[in-house]
Parts: C-alpha cells; sequence; structure tokens
C-alpha cells in the first residue's frame, strides 16, 4: 500500500522569554509559514510514505527557522501562551469510520502518555479539534485531533510512524484497533 503522510504542525512564538506573533518573522506560504490567524507559526514539510523522512524535513524546517531568528524559541503543546495549537496530519487515503477510529485510538492513547493534559483539556474547552475530527481533502484528509507533537525528535517520529500504522491496520490488516482493550486483537494474530 502506498500511503504518504503529510503535516502541518504549529508553535508558538517567544522572544526573550515573551509571546511574539509568527507573521513577524515568517510568511503565510512556506515551508516555515504561517496558520490561518497569522499569530502562530506553521511547520510544512510536504509528503513522503517514510514517517522518519517527514520527521527529518520538520527538523530541516525547524533549523532554518532558528538561523533566520536566531534569538526565536519555539513551543509546542495543545495550548500555549493562550493558543489552541494543532498537530494536524495529512493521509493519503479516504477517511473511512474505520480510519478515523483507527488513529483515535492509537494517537489518542500515545498522548495520555507524553502530553499536557491540562493544555488538552484546555484546548478541548476551546472547541478546537475534538476527537475524531478531519477534513477530506483532495490528498485523502486532515486528522485535526492531535494538539501540536512537536514535543522531541523522538516524540515526532513515534506520532508519524503512530499514523502510519493506524491507516495500515485497517487498510491492509483489517483490524479493528479500538478492540485492543477486549484481548481481540492478540487472538486474531496468533491465529492468522
Amino acid at each position: 500500500m502506498l500511503l504518504t503522510l503529510g503535516c502541518d504542525p504549529e508553535l508558538v512564538c517567544r522572544m526573550n522569554g515573551r509571546y511574539t506573533p509568527a507573521h513577524n518573522y515568517f510568511k503565510s506560504h512556506s515551508s516555515m509559514g504561517l496558520d490561518g490567524c497569522e499569530s502562530i507559526a506553521e511547520i510544512r514539510p510536504g509528503y513522503s510514505e517514510s514517517p522518519i523522512d517527514l520527521a527529518a524535513k520538520i527538523r530541516i524546517i525547524l533549523e532554518y527557522g532558528h538561523n533566520k531568528v536566531l534569538k526565536i524559541e519555539f513551543l509546542s503543546g495543545h495550548y500555549t501562551d493562550d493558543y489552541p495549537l494543532g498537530g494536524h496530519i495529512h493521509i493519503g487515503t479516504e477517511p473511512r469510520s474505520e480510519v478515523i477510529d483507527s488513529l483515535d485510538t492509537l494517537l489518542y492513547s500515545f498522548s495520555n502518555c507524553v502530553d499536557d493534559k491540562f493544555q488538552r483539556a484546555k484546548r478541548e474547552k476551546s472547541g478546537y479539534e475534538k476527537r475524531k475530527a478531519y477534513r477530506r481533502k483532495s490528498y485523502g484528509f486532515e486528522y485535526r485531533t492531535p494538539g501540536s507533537w512537536l514535543i522531541s525528535p523522538a516524540v515526532t517520529l513515534v506520532t508519524l510512524t503512530l499514523a502510519k500504522l493506524a491507516v495500515i491496520a485497517v487498510e491492509e490488516d483489517h483490524l479493528d484497533l479500538t478492540q485492543i482493550k477486549a484481548g481481540s486483537i492478540q487472538q486474531h494474530f496468533l491465529k492468522t
């Protein structure tokens, strides 16, 4: 299965420890650009079949941002400096309900392990992309539930890898990942 991934995770910019609007430093339609409101920075690394390749592109873009504005700090998460932040993932397949459920199961479980739950709750209360949120796009769909997962290179890579595995589990392995807690997946795997 040829499955492409892309993303446009958001970041808050700070200068000398204080929030500063991203539009002071970056342009709308560039790889280190702006989100819709121009207050938040957004990374656009393009598409890849490989989560490793996509994570490497993100790192290059972040390095460019730091080199362009030497004293700038980028902050990620779910809700920072009174801004809800998104970690939208672009997926090159149809947004079937089974695929969305699979993404929610794996990525929300991972979020429970690494994310600030207070920030996540604040983001959700602001009305910003609750579970199962997606938009159809010409390439497939944009999965909009996650907050900005640019916490570290490892978390970035794991997030993108889990997104790809969640789709493959449904599309190729025909698994229902929402049944993980019921134990039926382990039995099914052993029977295959």
